[in-house]
């Protein structure tokens, strides 16, 4: 006697597909819908069919075009350098011999202090305990050295590094979890194998535990880039933007314009051109993530 299954995967998918519409759809639609009238904050009832007249005054901004730059230069600052210490970090703590120690487990609690902090408060921290330039935490560690510090958010050369440093310490702690968590499925066997071979440290690291967490690296890699490229709380906290515009990305660049300068019109034109971006992004890693499944 045979029994049929009648099973619809589409009944549980659909409410969550329905949900995530409404909920991320109707905000999109309506951001582009807005991004092509002239609009006032404070006269939402009077709008202006523009078209694609924002775009291209976006365009030929040269203010957009300069927090493009600073945009890319912090996205892709924050995001190599969260990608590395998040390795590095979870390297040693997955390493035999600390690896389920307590002084491993404190250090990982202690190490997600960031990640659980809000984006204000620590650029707030950075801004008033880590980069002040009398009595903050760098300088006075580099004059224990003689050295004598710069003044870190105040001059052009250097405001930029100090955003992604301290962006990237609030990032660093959600690789290093991804890491510790990918590294521990590394078979030991194979470990010990490659000891036996005479396979050091590093090259055991670089030859059997980086490719085999590659999907990972390639997964946090697109989560510390889309995040970065995002980021508002953090740069405003810190920088506000400056100084001058060194460090006017995107997010600060809505914010101007949609609430100092009052256009929500131009402000859903850089915002829904920051969704484009980011979604182009995303098509282009899945797509190599499935030629790199295809190479296999």
């Amino acid at each position: 006697m045979s029994s049929r299954r009648h099973f619809n995967p589409w009944a549980f998918v659909l409410p969550g597909v329905i949900a995530g519409g409404v909920i991320l759809g109707v905000p999109v639609v309506q951001a582009l819908w807005t991004s092509l009238h002239r609009l006032r904050l404070y006269r939402l009832h009077d709008q202006v069919w523009v078209g694609l007249d924002n775009y291209l005054r976006l365009w030929q901004d040269p203010l957009f075009h300069l927090s493009i730059r600073s945009t890319v230069v912090f996205t892709l600052g924050c995001t190599v350098l969260s990608v590395i210490a998040g390795l590095a970090v979870a390297s040693v703590m997955s390493t035999r011999g600390i690896r389920g120690t307590t002084a491993a487990r404190f250090f990982m609690a202690f190490y997600l202090v960031p990640f659980v902090a809000t984006q204000v408060v620590v650029g707030m921290m950075g801004r008033l305990y880590v980069w002040e330039p009398e009595y903050g935490l760098v300088n006075y560690v580099l004059a224990a050295f003689g050295i004598d510090g710069p003044m870190w958010l105040i001059s052009q050369d250097t405001a930029m590094w100090a955003t992604i440093i301290t962006n990237t310490w609030r990032l660093t702690p959600l690789a290093v979890l991804i890491f510790y968590a990918a590294l521990a499925t590394v078979p030991e066997e194979l470990l010990e194998s490659a000891e036996v071979d005479g396979a050091g440290g590093w090259k055991a690291f670089v030859q059997i535990k980086l490719p085999m967490i590659r999907y990972h690296i390639g997964f946090i890699a697109l989560i510390q880039l889309t995040s970065a490229f995002r980021e508002f709380d953090t740069v405003f906290a810190l920088t506000g933007g400056g100084p001058g515009r060194a460090t006017n990305v995107l997010s600060l660049l809505v914010y101007n314009e949609g609430i100092s300068a009052a256009n929500l019109g131009m402000a859903n034109a850089i915002s829904f051109t920051m969704l484009i971006i980011v979604a182009v992004i995303s098509l282009i890693y899945m797509r190599l993530a499935r030629l790199g499944e295809l190479g296999q």
